[in-house]
């Protein structure tokens, strides 16, 4: 800094300063919030905030976010509905906003609650210097993030340590925004806000006498907006200042990440600074909980990212030499797609996915429509999130990043010789030792702790089906030049051709620039063969007649039940699993740490392999009817999809053409219900009821 901070005070500060004065000063700050400049804004401040609290908070819905000198509501109003309205978009719940001060003018603020309903306000006087963690908060479980709206430059540095203590101790996050930075740039830019005073006169009040003639006439309002802008430029923090004020403060910073940087919103003059505390990324308590995941698969990133978001010790195992996933299409249904909302990657996955508008159902021979189920709007409104197309490695990026920036331990080129179940450890190839509180097996098909579990190799039973699999580039489909299949390819739709013995589904992925098509058909390779080069000859020849367009160990995913590709529900259940297991192990971690407090001389270790195995048992029962249910679901899909023509398969086609997924498109009702019972389950519910009961269990031993 070429200069060092002095704590000036702004006219704003001062008691003399004229009421109306003080607050077309306020107002001016306030609704600079929410500026937007055509053709040169990138959002507004308001926008920018938002995107600040979404990527450092990861899901702002788990928080209640908590104005610490609100003032008479300042920007948090414009913020609240900012980041509400994309989660209403998005389906997610929304975040509460508490306004706090230690003036509190009620009548504003009661006047913001009534228009916002996810605002609220704490009638008494906060001191931000001993802010305790609101009820609110607790009664809700929520996390608690503390957030300074261009405020922070205002504390002397006694009081902003003591501040930061505060925050550092009773929340779980703080955020520190500012509009000013103690450097030239900002300085020489400061005197726009002069023309901006000019603005806000003219448009809210033009109809104030004492406005108009402190304006234009002897502009006092706009040089006072001046001054405090510049003098705000002259004392605001740097990031190594605060973090400096944090050291000072003798608060425990173990466990915490701060963060600082500057998002961009009319460049080159308005600027949004920000300062994050977090204790999402931090270092693992000495008593935390390990868990050791083998297989770094769809499964096992989604177990990763369920048990880091319970802060838990994650370390996954993959025998592959890279992180990657090979494949191509793969569908999302809503149960599946809202574990990973609650993971918090849903955004990441509609940004390089596709929402299903409706699924057609063509008979083999002719491609006539037998059905066409509207999807869209209709299976958000009854699923509250989307049915997702996506192609395979895009989805398998999205959780990988994710797990990584969550900073899970992912150890490639480890492959798992042994398991000490006693231990319980991990036994490596190279003769390495990985120890831990809980081992989850999620390495797949051909599992190999599913192997030592079992203590004799299991080899999975063929069902009989062979797939073909193929991505084609838009391109390539356009210059076939057939009207037919430029039909197909118009819309962001699912078409299924059925028929004897075979089906064969095709629907576009990565944005409609890439088509995904999959051919069902018996199987005549080798026993033990898993994949080989397609043979276009004989895939033609296949489908001649067809309409020619077309103890401390668990197991997840397709490790414990492999299902056939008839229900769209592999990736789904492992999902499912992931999520099942990351919430049971936390609520156990906690459980443990609640433990360890009461009798410190117990050892977390030693009360974690007490009660582990019956918390797997508590997943299992939890997970093993339902999956098994979709495996024989997927089963008998087979069958109807392959009905020989003949009367039955008239009565399929018959019955398919009155059927929809959701109850406002399913003429018979009984196959919306079924579909219901699938995809809007409240897994998160069954967890923690589940490990109420269990803890209400121990509680009476």
């Amino acid at each position: 800094m070429p200069w060092p901070r002095i704590q000036f005070h702004e006219l704003g500060d001062q008691t003399w300063l004229p009421s109306w004065l003080h607050h077309h000063e306020q107002f001016s700050l306030t609704q600079l919030w929410n500026l937007r400049v055509p053709f040169w804004s990138r959002g507004s401040l308001a926008t920018q905030a938002c995107a600040v609290l979404e990527s450092h908070l990861t899901n702002p819905s788990e928080y209640t976010i908590v104005d610490i000198c609100a003032g008479a509501g300042g920007p948090t109003p414009f913020i609240e509905k900012t980041l509400n309205s994309k989660a209403e978009k998005e389906g997610r719940d929304p975040v509460r906003f508490v306004l706090t001060d230690m003036f509190p003018p009620v009548d504003q603020w009661a006047a913001i609650a009534k228009k916002q309903p996810n605002v609220s306000f704490v009638e008494e006087p906060v001191d931000a210097r001993a802010v305790q963690r609101l009820d609110e908060s607790v009664a809700l479980g929520k996390k608690e993030c503390r957030i300074f709206n261009i405020c922070f430059h205002h504390f002397t540095d006694e009081d902003a340590m003591a501040i930061l203590t505060s925050a550092v101790t009773e929340a779980d996050a703080f955020v520190i925004f500012e509009i000013t930075a103690r450097d030239v740039p900002t300085c020489l830019y400061s005197p726009l806000v002069f023309f901006w005073g000019f603005y806000v006169t003219l448009r809210w009040y033009w109809r104030s006498p004492i406005h108009l003639l402190f304006t234009y006439l002897i502009p006092i309002a706009p040089l006072a907006l001046w001054i405090d802008g510049l003098i705000s430029c002259l004392r605001t923090r740097t990031p190594d200042e605060i973090e400096g004020l944090l050291t000072r403060s003798g608060a425990d910073l173990s466990g915490w990440k701060i963060s600082s940087g500057k998002r961009t919103v009319q460049w080159p003059f308005i600027m949004l600074y920000y300062h994050v505390g977090t204790t999402f990324f931090s270092l693992f308590p000495p008593n935390n909980m390990k868990v050791i995941i083998v297989g770094a698969g769809l499964g096992g990133l989604a177990c990763a990212i369920a048990c880091r978001r319970q802060n838990l010790d994650v370390v996954v195992l993959e025998r592959s030499a890279e992180a990657r996933e090979v494949g191509a299409g793969i569908q999302i249904p809503p149960n599946g797609a809202r574990i990973l909302q609650q993971l918090g990657v849903l955004k990441q996955l509609l940004e390089v996915g596709s929402i299903v508008q409706h699924v057609d159902f063509r008979r083999y021979d002719d491609g006539r429509v037998l059905r066409s189920m509207p999807f869209g709007e209709g299976i958000v409104k009854e699923f509250g999130v989307p049915w997702i197309i996506i192609h395979r490695v895009d989805f398998y990026r999205v959780l990988l990043d994710e797990a990584t920036r969550l900073e899970v331990k992912i150890r490639l080129d480890a492959e798992v010789e042994d398991i000490d179940f006693e231990g319980p450890e991990v036994l490596l190839a190279g003769g390495e030792r990985i120890a831990g509180d809980a081992i989850i097996g999620a390495d797949g098909l051909y599992s190999r702790v599913r192997d030592l579990i079992l203590e004799t190799p299991l080899n999975p039973e063929e069902t009989g089906d062979l797939a073909y699999r193929a991505t084609f580039k838009k391109e390539q489909l356009e210059r076939l030049n057939d009207s037919r299949v430029n039909e197909l390819c118009r819309e962001m739709a699912i078409t299924s051709w059925l028929g004897p013995d075979k089906h064969s589904i095709f629907y576009p992925v990565r944005g409609g620039m890439e088509f995904n098509l999959v051919l069902i058909r018996p199987d005549n390779l080798e026993k033990g063969t898993r994949r080989v080069q397609g043979d276009v000859e004989e895939m033609r020849g296949s489908y001649a007649g067809w309409d020619e367009t077309l103890g401390c160990v668990a197991l997840l995913g397709d490790a414990c039940h492999p299902t056939l590709p008839y229900q769209a529900q592999g990736a789904a259940m492992a999902v499912e699993d992931g999520f099942a297991m990351g919430k049971l192990l936390g609520l156990t971690n906690e459980h443990l740490q609640d433990a360890h407090g009461s009798d410190p001389t117990l050892s977390t270790r030693e009360i974690a392999q007490s009660i582990i195995p019956a918390v797997l048992k508590i997943y299992e029962h939890i997970r093993k009817a339902r999956t098994s249910r979709s495996v024989r679901t997927a089963m008998m899909n087979r069958r109807l999809f392959h009905i020989s023509d003949g009367i039955v398969q008239t009565v399929r086609d018959f019955l398919l053409s009155y059927m929809g997924v959701t109850r406002q498109s399913d003429w018979s009702w009984l196959f919306s219900w079924r579909m219901r019972q699938m995809l809007y389950h409240d897994l998160l519910g069954d967890c923690e009821r589940a490990f109420d009961e269990y803890r209400r269990g121990l509680a009476q031993e």
